[in-house]
């Protein structure tokens, strides 16, 4: 009876070993782009999308729903 062989790490976390680089990679590209005073000025520039999803976050959890 045959021994079913063994799935590589790289087979079983495909998906992880491709997108955990391109998410870096892109984070990384938005943060150049947004150093780039000729592309996008001081008053222009805004943070990372999950330092913005996080500030809305955290502003929605601690805000009073008598404050709005």
């Amino acid at each position: 009876m045959p021994v079913p062989k063994k799935q590589s790490f790289l087979s079983r976390n495909l998906v992880a070993v491709v997108m955990i680089p391109s998410l870096i990679g892109i984070h990384y590209g938005w943060k150049v782009l947004q150093d780039n005073r000729k592309l996008v000025t001081v008053e222009e520039q805004i943070d990372l999308p999950p330092i913005t999803l996080a500030k809305y976050v955290w502003k929605r959890l601690t805000t009073n729903e008598a404050e709005k």
